[in-house]
């Protein structure tokens, strides 16, 4: 585990990542960044919209419930 620390830089906070624990990360994504309740920061790797190229209609799905009647209690 290596320590670092956080400084201001404009209106940006940066936190420098040392090489040793990068070596795994992709220098070339973009990442979105998070932090929980406990300070936590988590970067997770930003994903190109999987709907972005898809034609009309191709995730469409046929509704297979539309016919099916109520048989019981679960339409109050």
């Amino acid at each position: 585990m290596s320590i670092t620390k956080l400084r201001k830089h404009g209106k940006s906070v940066v936190v420098t990542i040392p090489a040793n624990e990068a070596k795994n990360l992709n220098l070339d994504v973009e990442y979105n960044v998070s932090t929980d309740e406990h300070g936590n920061i988590s970067l997770i790797p930003k994903l190109e919209n999987p709907f972005k190229h898809a034609k009309p209609g191709e995730y469409y799905e046929k509704d297979v419930w539309e016919n099916m009647k109520p048989v019981g209690e679960e339409v109050w």
